[in-house]
């Protein structure tokens, strides 16, 4: 009888022990994925912050200021759409380092400000994904570096494979903005394209 018990209390305190490092995992596993969660948001906060400081700066002296010293982009122009709320500074290039950071600018479009079509790039799940509540009619307004304002009034929007080409007309005023589709996809590579189109209208600002 004393045996059986002591071999109850035995597997009993196997099962304390194993309910503990089990424990001690879980807890582990969860503050490393705490810390990673805090690193990226940190790193992502202070992203911005560096970037719309080189745009500030970018704006006092009509040239182009890297947000880091290492970095391959900088900011070229910055985008509102007032009906939504957005505000946002675009990077130079289409790059996926400059696209981690916020959208991005194709070089071989026109500049933001110039006449021609110009081409602007966003991840469909971060910072262009308000692309999907867009309407016909709502304004986009870009400011470059030289601080001139360039309003556009959206004329259509539409899907087109990754292949598709943008004509470029460098006599028209237009601004392209373009997206991975469809947005709500849990895949990380697409071969479509959700493409906002708006055209340049007189307005001062």
């Amino acid at each position: 009888m004393l045996i059986a018990k002591a071999g109850g209390l035995q597997a009993r305190g196997r099962i304390g022990v194993g309910l503990k490092i089990i424990s001690l995992i879980l807890l582990l596993i969860g503050t490393g994925l705490w810390m990673k969660g805090g690193y990226i948001f940190l790193k992502a906060e202070l992203g911005q912050y560096l970037i719309n400081r080189a745009w500030q700066q970018s704006l006092l002296t009509g040239s182009e200021y890297k947000p880091w010293f290492w970095a391959d982009t900088w900011p070229v122009a910055h985008m509102q759409v007032p009906s939504q709320g957005v505000a946002q500074t675009v990077l130079a290039g289409d790059s996926g380092q400059a696209l981690a950071f916020g959208p991005g600018h194709t070089s071989s479009s026109a500049q933001p400000g110039a006449d021609g079509v110009v081409v602007i790039s966003g991840h469909r799940d971060t910072h262009f994904r308000f692309l999907q509540y867009l309407q016909e009619g709502e304004e986009i307004i870009l400011q470059n570096w030289e601080g001139q304002h360039t309003v556009y009034r959206i004329s259509s929007m539409q899907v087109v494979d990754e292949d598709a080409l943008i004509a470029a007309n460098n006599n028209i005023r237009s601004l392209v903005l373009v997206t991975c589709w469809p947005f709500n996809s849990s895949t990380s590579r697409s071969r479509q394209r959700f493409i906002v189109h708006a055209q340049a209208v007189d307005k001062s600002l």
